[in-house]
């Protein structure tokens, strides 16, 4: 008889949606999540995750030990909006959660604005007590916005044990904008929680330089301000006026550029997968950065869409701020000066004229991305086997009346649900069975089945 398999921990996965349903497979949080969970399980294979989606993502259909949760909860492509309390209702989350069958042993937040909302819930309304971490995509850094959220992102960040930014660079401007609200004391604790988890890139796939008469350039960014999309429209309109040897595509409807002559698909290409675009990707020639931070955003100190292009061997040009000269190196040859039109078109024109000059930021690309593969990048993210560490978890101690009592029912029936152990003990919801739970983690004679818990003597 095969042996069942144990899932020891029990993570649930709270997402961080900006797309609509029908581009939901662009949306970086849905990019990442499958390369996250699959390492994950191979750092620690008696992970168990429990997802919540808008709708089901085949993308993590190969993993099986991931259930999938559809959370009818409102997402809006609005960032500001989906970070608002609107759009987190206490009672469909609850009831999504079904907590008297289970008990989540951790909670991995993508979006700190509701997290404290979310602890709330769990810490008072359910049987679990479990440890928080989580990954914040967007922060508002500075104060140009009228208003932000910022107060609500560090509250839900401050229930974590350890929150992931995509560089060093944004933890310090995170920092410098919590400065503006917090004592010395929260700042340690801010400093101590926030801590850099660089994103992975898909399968590496370098192309060999080549050098076509027409030369495709990609912009595969969302087409609003913090993306630098109105410097991008401006500078090809220069550059169209002095050369004709490029073509430009874009990838989102956001991003129509069906206005303009250098515009090659019109409206915007639409791929009907990761793995078309991906291809589609690697054919271009060269691919274009602005970005734009002081709109407000740390969402532009970082994009997935620069390391899609460089793990296909396709260099970018990219300013020399925010994250760039960090993770480039300051020598990279095509980083621009900033909102700097001169600069931007100088390094346009030596990219698509000078082959030497393109074949050396080719091959500078390459150790950078090696390095970068997601498998790498996750497990450098934190003391992984500290987190699962089932002595660092609350639990009550292994000689009281009640843990006892918990034993001895597991061990008469043999085989016993969460559910029915509470019921036989007349445990309401205040009561943290999972307490008990963490205890029951360190005892040799109970296995952690899918439904409950076995007992082998």
């Amino acid at each position: 008889m095969k042996r069942e398999k144990e899932y020891k921990y029990r993570v649930l996965v709270y997402p961080n949606i900006t797309k609509k349903y029908n581009e939901i497979h662009k949306d970086s949080y849905i990019v990442l999540l499958p390369k996250v969970l699959k390492t994950i399980t191979k750092i620690n294979p008696s992970v168990h995750f429990t997802t919540l989606n808008p709708i089901h993502l085949h993308s993590l259909d190969e993993l099986k030990n991931v259930k999938q949760l559809i959370y009818n909860q409102k997402f809006s492509p609005n960032n500001n909006q989906m970070r608002t309390s609107f759009f987190f209702d206490g009672g469909v989350f609850m009831d999504v959660l079904n907590y008297e069958e289970n008990d989540f042993d951790l909670i991995y937040s993508h979006l700190p604005e509701h997290t404290l909302q979310i602890s709330n819930l769990i810490f008072n309304q359910t049987h679990s007590v479990p440890k928080i971490i989580g990954y914040s995509h967007w922060f508002d850094y500075n104060n140009r916005s009228t208003k932000n959220m910022s107060i609500q992102n560090f509250a839900g960040i401050l229930e974590m044990e350890t929150c992931g930014v995509n560089s060093q660079w944004l933890k310090d401007e995170v920092l410098k904008q919590a400065n503006k609200f917090f004592n010395k004391s929260v700042m340690d604790k801010l400093s101590n929680i926030i801590q850099p988890h660089q994103l992975g890139v898909d399968d590496i796939d370098f192309k060999e330089p080549s050098f076509p008469k027409i030369k495709t350039i990609a912009f595969n960014h969302r087409g609003q301000g913090y993306m630098g999309f109105d410097f991008f429209k401006k500078v090809m309109d220069k550059l169209w006026k002095e050369r004709k040897d490029f073509r430009v595509i874009t990838f989102q409807k956001d991003t129509n550029c069906s206005q303009y002559e250098w515009a090659d698909f019109k409206p915007p290409l639409q791929l009907s997968n990761r793995d078309e675009y991906l291809k589609t990707l690697q054919s271009c020639y060269l691919g274009i950065g602005c970005f734009d931070g002081s709109k407000g955003s740390g969402g532009a100190s970082w994009s997935i869409g620069v390391t899609d292009g460089l793990s296909k061997g396709v260099p970018y040009i990219l300013p020399n701020k925010y994250v760039w000269p960090q993770l480039m190196g300051e020598d990279y040859p095509f980083l621009f000066k900033h909102k700097d039109e001169t600069s931007f078109i100088e390094i346009f024109n030596h990219a698509l004229d000078d082959k030497h000059l393109y074949t050396k930021s080719f091959n500078h690309i390459k150790p950078i991305i090696k390095k970068m593969d997601w498998n790498k990048q996750v497990k450098s993210w934190m003391d992984w086997d500290n987190l699962f560490d089932a002595s660092t978890f609350n639990m009550v101690g292994e000689d009281t009346t009640t843990y006892k009592k918990v034993l001895t029912l597991i061990k008469k029936h043999k085989r016993v649900s969460k559910k029915q152990l509470i019921g036989e003990l007349n445990w309401g919801k205040q009561f943290k069975f999972g307490r008990y739970r963490n205890r029951l983690r360190l005892d040799n004679r109970v296995r952690f089945t899918n439904d409950g818990y076995m007992w082998i003597g």
